[in-house]
């Protein structure tokens, strides 16, 4: 089911990607690690966001630390490209850009190849 669906936020954001930018809204229902968290059960990697993994201390720190957006509102703008299993994208978190939140209260830094709406050019 959730496979499904992505293809079709996949397919949706291919075919408006010169239009309008493809939205994905909803409550974050789930934490990954830094970088990534589900919206509604739909898996987004945070576009330009490199946060330690999990497999280290620091990376479950920061897990921890992200795992207080659960719950949370979450209105994330897609870029049109997928990350294994995930939608990519830049993502407000109660109208708060949550690549900011991270970069500047945890140890996760910017990835500027992978800036690709320019978001964070003053960096």
């Amino acid at each position: 089911m959730i496979t499904r669906f992505i293809l079709l936020i996949s397919l949706a954001v291919s075919s408006h990607a010169a239009e309008e930018p493809t939205l994905l809204s909803g409550t974050i229902t789930h934490v990954r690690d830094g970088d990534t968290f589900e919206v509604g059960g739909i898996p987004v990697r945070l576009a330009a966001l490199d946060c330690p993994e999990n497999k280290t201390s620091e990376g479950r720190l920061i897990t921890q630390y992200a795992k207080r957006y659960v719950g949370s509102h979450a209105v994330c703008q897609l870029t049109g490209a997928m990350s294994y299993d995930r939608v990519v994208g830049y993502c407000l978190i109660n109208d708060e850009d949550y690549g900011s939140i991270m970069m500047q209260n945890t140890s996760c830094k910017l990835w500027a190849k992978f800036d690709v709406f320019n978001r964070y050019l003053e960096r």
